[in-house]
């Protein structure tokens, strides 16, 4: 009968594989964050190129079909910076975990049918795609896209850093 023996490393590389898979979920959620967190710095960096258009008195200007919005007001703008964030990380099934970024939150400018002030994220969206009275600007989507190649690369150094840090 054969016989195998097992070298005194054996234990340890068991062990050492063991504590990976125990924080497998931890490492892929700290791996998402990281990569959401440069997509994140991406937007925000895109939303401050927003073109600024004031109305009177420092109010949000009112656009029409004839006259459509071509830009935010500057408080708009600082809205929209400020309720940017990313939801809590979650994994739906089994091996896939995510997160969005999005805006949460009213504007600073109440108006007769926002008494709270503009929901930010129908204000961003209307920035985004386009309204009838809003001339369409995309920032999320062009920011995204320039930023994907960094993010994995982000993504990939973060979980590349946990493993090594447990398989040392």
């Amino acid at each position: 009968m054969a016989k195998i023996k097992a070298s005194p490393g054996l234990d340890a590389m068991i062990k050492k594989l063991n504590d990976l898979a125990a924080n497998s979920q931890e490492i892929t959620n700290r791996t998402v964050y990281k990569g959401a967190e440069v997509v994140a710095d991406a937007i925000k960096d895109a939303l401050k190129m927003l073109p600024v258009q004031e109305g009177e008195n420092g109010l949000p200007p009112v656009g029409t079909e004839n006259a459509p919005l071509t830009g935010v007001s500057r408080k708009q703008k600082g809205d929209l910076i400020d309720s940017m964030g990313i939801a809590p990380i979650q994994e739906f099934m089994k091996g896939v975990t995510s997160t969005k970024i999005g805006w949460d939150g009213y504007g600073s400018v109440p108006t007769r049918k926002y008494p709270k002030g503009v929901p930010n994220s129908m204000l961003m969206r209307s920035v985004e795609s386009g309204s009838s009275f809003r001339r369409k600007h995309p920032t999320v989507r062009p920011a995204v896209n320039a930023i994907k190649g960094p993010a994995l690369a982000a993504m990939e150094k973060q979980c590349s850093e946990d493993i090594r840090k447990i398989m040392k």
